[in-house]
């Protein structure tokens, strides 16, 4: 089954999901990463480029059945505190608490880890869609992950079962070095002997190849490691540039940066789409609130769906922005008719007036209110 998705989604197999959640925390961005593969949604919250939360619409991910594949709830406990979760609304892991079948701080640790795997499940993914969403958001849910991201991207390497991803990412004759910050990233790692050995043989000489041909034992293990080194950047290529950060993360905002939003709510708007043109131009003003036409565009969007009132404290603040625009006051006393404000909305269209004498559409609702 395919899916139509929204234009700012980018496909995943084009740019590898370990590299865009580098890119997001190399640069500290806070934000939401959007991540679809029918039927599978999922959502990583980002602040300051630490992974702090995920969601994800999988039944198998949530919080009753990750307890269940863990052995820490049973079966009968699962279905009664179900039950009782349809019937409150509560919080599932209230209601394991108030039940007594676990405590708060073993539900705080289970939701850390549900949370994590959530996340590493996404490194299985052969392909996909994304687009971060780099703005501030809100979660109800207390718990915050705090495992650091680079270990994450590491340990999500390291479930990888695709060869043919692995090989892509990194070719056979790639020379590698360790990177200058390699001290202080691998002081996050716990490697074991084998791990050790594959460090050991990164000189900046030896290829991939040249490190598998050394090294006896599971090659896909080797090239796991050898790419999440690289994905967490420890060890980099010879001819490593620099500015490959700037390019990564440049490619993954681009959808969502303030331009791009207007652009696309301006087509939705134009197509007649203008609940959809609303929510994009409302992330528009929440990345770029200094823009006026932004807000005019999202005050229209938002009269056409009947919600005059929000149109016009929208529109107030386009004026704040643009106190000479008689397009906006022209808008504004517009709304002020339709909401029945007749001595408002005159007073408004007398003003657009006299920024603008020659604006028609002003003078045609002013005389429309006279009558």
């Amino acid at each position: 089954m395919t899916e139509t998705l929204d234009s700012r989604y980018k496909r995943l197999r084009d740019y590898r999901f370990p590299e865009v959640l580098m890119a997001i925390s190399n640069f500290g961005k806070t934000g939401t990463v959007y991540l679809k593969n029918w039927p599978a949604e999922k959502r990583i919250y980002i602040k300051d480029g630490k992974i702090i939360f995920a969601t994800s619409n999988r039944e198998e991910e949530c919080l009753g059945v990750h307890l269940l594949k863990k052995g820490k709830l049973r079966v009968i406990q699962y279905y009664e505190s179900i039950r009782l979760l349809e019937k409150t609304g509560k919080r599932h892991g209230s209601i394991l608490v108030e039940l007594g079948y676990l405590t708060q701080k073993e539900i705080e640790s289970a939701v850390k880890s549900q949370i994590e795997d959530i996340v590493l499940s996404i490194f299985k993914w052969e392909d996909g869609h994304f687009f971060f969403e780099e703005a501030p958001f809100r979660i109800d849910e207390p718990v915050r992950l705090d495992s650091d991201t680079v270990t994450l991207i590491y340990k999500g390497i390291k479930k990888m079962d695709s060869f043919p991803q692995i090989r892509n990412a990194l070719p056979l004759t790639t020379v590698l070095t360790l990177s200058p910050d390699s001290g202080k990233l691998l002081k996050k790692f716990r490697f074991d002997e084998t791990e050790g050995k594959i460090i050991g043989l990164i000189d900046g000489k030896n290829r991939v190849l040249d490190i598998l041909t050394r090294l006896h034992g599971d090659e896909l293990e080797t090239l796991k490691v050898l790419y999440a080194l690289n994905s967490v950047e420890s060890v980099l290529p010879v001819d490593y540039s620099k500015t490959s950060k700037e390019v990564m993360l440049n490619a993954i905002s681009e959808a969502s940066s303030p331009d791009a939003l207007y652009k696309r709510g301006t087509e939705l708007f134009m197509s007649g789409k203008y609940n959809e043109s609303a929510n994009i131009f409302r992330e528009a003003v929440t990345l770029s609130p200094d823009k006026a036409c932004y807000h005019f565009y999202l005050a229209m969007s938002l009269v056409n769906t009947l919600m005059f009132k929000e149109a016009e404290d929208v529109l107030i603040k386009a004026i704040e922005i643009e106190p000479f625009n008689d397009d906006y006051y022209t808008e504004l006393g517009i709304v002020y008719t339709k909401r029945g404000l007749v001595e408002k909305a005159g007073r408004t269209f007398d003003f657009a007036l006299r920024i603008n004498p020659h604006n028609e559409r002003a003078r045609d609702a002013l005389s429309g209110i006279r009558k």
